[in-house]
């Protein structure tokens, strides 16, 4: 699960063409540039299985939070899900670009809600916070990507920054403690699309 957490935020970067655009017709190309923070809180209390989840990513246009929660009961079978998004445009989340440190500021999210008892979904607000430290040091990753078939080509590539971090956070205003994995992350990707 943390290596799949982690993999969410490796997105891709330009690479310069071999191949000139000119003999293309058309040409997209798509950017992304930005920085994250996430964080897992796990508990087990006698049989009883809690995973908590935040995550804040800002760029340019603005900031995506998302939260999940799950519980599962061992003892009983009974289990709930619950998970959101939110973008915002407020200035909610900071994060040094040297990843030492980041802060969500209190945020009220809207989350779905469903459990082994029904089948259907609920809504419920929420608020979180969450609190970011950086340990270690800084990592960076880069992968590439070229794919032709026919007419069609694309090319991508990425480089990411990394580090290790320990959270605290709150939903509701109850404590988490320590988080039990988390990042911060600086990504710079683009990815482009020819077609001739």
């Amino acid at each position: 699960m943390k290596k799949l957490f982690t993999g969410m935020f490796v997105l891709m970067v330009l690479l310069s063409l071999t191949i000139s655009a000119e003999a293309f017709d058309s040409k997209s190309i798509y950017r992304d540039k930005g920085m994250a923070a996430y964080a897992d809180w796990y508990e087990d209390n006698d049989g009883v299985y809690t995973d908590k989840f935040i995550q804040a990513t800002t760029s340019n246009e603005g900031t995506d939070i998302s939260v999940y929660i799950f519980t599962y009961d061992e003892n009983t079978g009974v289990w709930s899900d619950k998970w959101g998004y939110m973008f915002t445009q407020e200035d909610v989340f900071t994060i040094d670009k040297k990843l030492n440190s980041a802060t969500l500021s209190p945020v009220d999210i809207e989350l779905y809600v469903s459990d082994s008892n029904t089948d259907t979904y609920t809504i419920e607000t929420v608020t979180i916070a969450a609190q970011w430290t950086g340990e270690g040091n800084v990592m960076k990753s880069s992968s590439k990507y070229i794919s032709k078939y026919d007419d069609f080509m694309s090319k991508y590539s990425d480089n990411t920054l990394y580090r290790e971090a320990t959270a605290t956070g709150s939903i509701n205003k109850e404590d988490l403690g320590p988080s039990d994995y988390g990042q911060l992350i600086k990504f710079n990707s683009v990815s482009m699309y020819m077609d001739k």
